[in-house]
């Protein structure tokens, strides 16, 4: 039969269609249906299980499930057939490629990599998961209250080899907590706990949940940890539930407002929960602390005592570090029994200095009811030198396409313990040296780069030894750490040269709290920075031809300056950066304050006449250096969840940042603007490359204006494969642009009149070491707000698409 397919139009006409097209589709529906990889007598769950009368929140993971889909065909399933047959099969080819010595481990491997690494096993159905699911759902309702309920299975025949399973749930009353009661012979058992549960609230009247009431038993279990009673192990913690009550049920709010809204509360029943104590659990009194200082290769000889505390040392770990120091950082119970959270919070005090190697706690028996700390603490050798020489082959700056190959060295000395007090001196040099033709047969132009930085750590508690004694344990741990940093960068370009001079303190507060949140506040009294450029009249006559809506900021940047900045920062993680299960999220927030204190200097002290740049808009400090007044605030928040499995996780970043100057600047300096590109950011184009706005400087100039407003959103998917190694698509959508009130005056920077943020996208591979991530990035630029969207406005490939070769991840 031969059909015809009619085309509308000025003209109708008949379009007719060849059979083998349908015999082809026939073919491929079939060659991917799985029902004939299929034994007799197996069945597929072709959907995922469906809940008829499920009224808790969450839902527990089922035995049951379906294979993935993606665009209605379980490719993983059919991958993982096809290994099998690679494996397996008696049929040609596969019997013939398993024959051929060359090719046998070629096809074994590649069968092992479809069916374990790609491929999905068939989800099939079997009373014994149905029975497991069955029961995970009751207890999932026990653990809410509901201890009778009736579940019955149903399964639902779709073809041949797919079928569908259906719970039908019937849950009966939800119990409610109507008293709540200790039980116990120790009676400071029961006062200790008495006190806790007040503390934390009691859940009378609230319906009950098992997960409520596990909290409060791991609560207090932490509780008599701290309290002495050392060994107590968490099941001896028991709860009794009593549904015996001959109380009246609780009746059911009417109103079918209420019961459309769902916050009505339904019929319930009342029940008694006891916290049974254990019968005997001996509290123990600290007898106080010993600290075992060595290296790795020696053992401590010399005793002694410092502050009541215990020490041995080695004569060799004595010259590195004081014991004094270590003493310090040690806590010691307030209430004068033994507590399990202060030898945890001592171990990472400890553990915070870097001349620290490792640190071993071990609790001994010092009588029938005390106990004895020692603490044994490995040092590493105080002086550290490191060596690193890479070549490197990059593109050149903004959109050029002329390579840049070159190399760069770093030498890293560190001494970790300045003084035996364990302050870390760090010293960083860095040169990297490139060359660059403007054109072909040009002759090279010398490029270099070089950078040193020097910073000095002072940790909690080490720069007053005397006297020097442990300190009480507080609610909160926290470390406190000031730091002092002095930096120079010489960068050499082709037409420019620039030196920086910086120094900076800070103090650093890293706080850990009870639900393993940790919390990091940075705080930047005073920070300076020292700015002077040069540049050839070549390229000052570049920047004259520009435009003259952008031409002052440019020139503004290349003027010599003094930046002061105070900033403080403040971040929050809760398991983000453990990328193998659950979900975790990251927050920070930045905010500085510029040129504070030569504006306190000269308008409030009058130490120097006010001065202004009116040709900039700057001010002018000791009528000679140009700085600027502005703030500035970054907003960053980060999320990751695994999807399907752990080895499946989604991660989204977004940030938002805003700056604008103050008093008499307009904008802020050029290091205090944002910027989107490069490796870890807008990965489609290179650093400063994209905006402001929909403004694109040409090409071979080296200007990076950046802008005064930030938005940009990133989400990656990373897949884990095999060995840590990982493939992470990836999609990048963001800009930056400068504000009304500007030096760059061209409308097509401005945030108001051209807000299209530019987009990226493209795939990577990760390699994850623990120690060390190997990453490979391949972005391709899909709209772009100066030209347009790919393929329409601009080809696929070259210079709008980078290859990014870095260490880490990106976010």
């Amino acid at each position: 039969m031969v059909r015809y397919l009619t085309t509308g139009g000025p003209s109708m006409e008949l379009r007719r269609v060849k059979p083998w097209r349908w015999v082809s589709l026939a073919l491929v529906l079939w060659g991917c249906s799985p029902s004939r990889f299929l034994a007799p007598g197996e069945q597929l769950v072709a959907r995922e299980p469906l809940l008829r009368g499920h009224v808790l929140k969450e839902t527990p993971p089922l035995y049951v499930r379906s294979n993935s889909r993606s665009l209605g065909i379980r490719l993983g399933l059919q991958l993982y057939f096809w290994g099998g047959l690679l494996q397996e099969s008696s049929r040609f080819p596969y019997k013939q490629l398993r024959r051929v010595p060359k090719l046998r481990y070629y096809t074994y491997m590649a069968g092992q990599a479809l069916r374990e690494k790609l491929g999905e096993p068939p989800a099939l159905l079997s009373q014994k998961a149905l029975d497991q699911d069955v029961r995970l759902l009751e207890e999932a309702y026990v653990r809410e209250g509901y201890f009778q309920v009736a579940i019955q299975p149903q399964v639902k025949v779709l073809s041949r080899s797919d079928v569908r399973v259906i719970y039908r749930i019937r849950p009966g009353p939800r119990w409610f907590v109507a008293e709540f009661a200790l039980e116990g012979p120790d009676t400071t058992l029961v006062q200790l706990a008495s006190r806790f549960l007040e503390a934390q609230g009691l859940p009378v009247g609230e319906p009950f949940r098992l997960a409520r009431l596990d909290a409060l038993r791991e609560g207090l279990h932490k509780y008599f940890l701290a309290e002495g009673y050392y060994g107590l192990p968490l099941s001896a913690l028991t709860w009794r539930v009593d549904t015996t009550m001959s109380d009246p049920p609780i009746p059911s709010s009417r109103g079918r407002l209420r019961r459309w809204l769902g916050t009505h509360q339904k019929e319930g029943l009342p029940c008694r929960v006891t916290l049974v104590l254990p019968a005997q659990a001996p509290r123990y009194k600290w007898a106080g602390s010993e600290i075992a200082l060595h290296t790795s290769e020696g053992t401590p000889t010399e005793l002694g005592q410092e502050e009541g505390v215990r020490l041995a040392v080695e004569p060799r770990a004595w010259t590195i570090l004081d014991p004094a120091v270590l003493v310090n950082q040690l806590y010691f119970p307030t209430q004068g029994y033994y507590d399990q959270r202060a030898v945890q919070a001592s171990q990472r005090a400890l553990q915070n200095l870097e001349v620290v190697q490792w640190v071993s706690p071990s609790v001994q028996a010092a009588g029938a009811d005390s106990l004895w700390v020692r603490y044994e603490v490995v040092v590493r050798p105080p002086v550290e030198v490191a060596l690193g020489i890479e070549g490197f082959q990059s593109t050149q700056p903004l959109l050029g396409s002329l390579p840049l190959p070159g190399a760069s060295a770093n030498l890293r000395v560190a001494h970790l313990s300045l003084f035996r007090r364990g302050w870390p001196l760090r010293m960083r040099g860095q040169a990297a040296v490139s060359y660059f033709r403007k054109t072909p047969d040009a002759p090279p132009l010398l490029l270099y780069n070089f950078s040193g930085e020097l910073t000095l750590l002072f940790p909690e508690r080490t720069l007053r030894l005397d006297p020097a004694a442990p300190r009480p344990l507080s609610g909160t741990l926290s470390q406190n750490q000031h730091l002092l940093a002095l930096a120079y960068q010489d960068v050499r370009q082709v037409d420019f040269s620039r030196r920086y001079a910086t120094f900076s303190w800070t103090r650093r507060t890293r706080f850990l709290f009870e639900d393993r949140r940790q919390e990091e506040q940075v705080w930047t009294p005073f920070s300076v920075t020292f700015v002077d450029s040069r540049f050839s009249p070549a390229f000052e006559a570049q920047i004259e031809a520009l435009s003259p809506l952008v031409r002052s900021l440019i020139l503004r940047d290349y003027l010599p300056r003094l930046t002061q900045v105070t900033a403080w920062q403040v971040s929050s993680n809760r398991n983000y950066f453990q990328t193998t299960r659950g979900k975790g999220d990251y927050s920070s927030l930045l905010v500085e304050l510029g040129g504070a204190v030569p504006f306190f200097l000269e308008h409030l002290i009058v130490l120097t006449r006010p001065q202004w740049d009116s040709t900039y808009r700057d001010n002018l400090f000791f009528n000679k250096l140009r700085y600027g007044v502005f703030f500035r605030f970054l907003a960053e928040v980060r999320f990751r969840k695994a999807l399907l499995s752990p080895q499946q996780q989604l991660f989204i970043r977004a940030r938002v940042g805003v700056g604008q100057g103050l008093y008499y600047t307009i904008d802020p300096p050029f290091e205090n603007r944002f910027f989107v590109g490069g490796p870890n950011s807008m990965r489609a184009w290179q650093f400063g490359a994209l905006g402001p706005g929909r403004y694109t400087f040409p090409q071979n100039l080296f200007l990076i204006p950046g802008g005064n407003v930030l938005a940009e959103a990133n989400l990656e998917l990373r897949q884990f494969l095999f060995r840590g190694l990982q493939l992470a698509p990836f999609v990048d959508v963001g800009n930056v642009w400068f504000g009304t009130v500007t030096n760059f005056e061209d409308p097509r920077g401005i945030l108001q009149k051209n807000p299209l943020p530019g987009v990226g996208a493209g795939v990577g591979l990760r390699w994850d070491f623990s120690v060390l991530v190997i990453r490979l990035d391949v972005a391709q630029q899909v709209f772009d707000p100066g030209s347009g969207w790919v393929g329409r406005d601009f080809p696929v490939g070259g210079v709008r698409s980078q290859y990014v070769f870095a260490v880490g991840y990106p976010f």
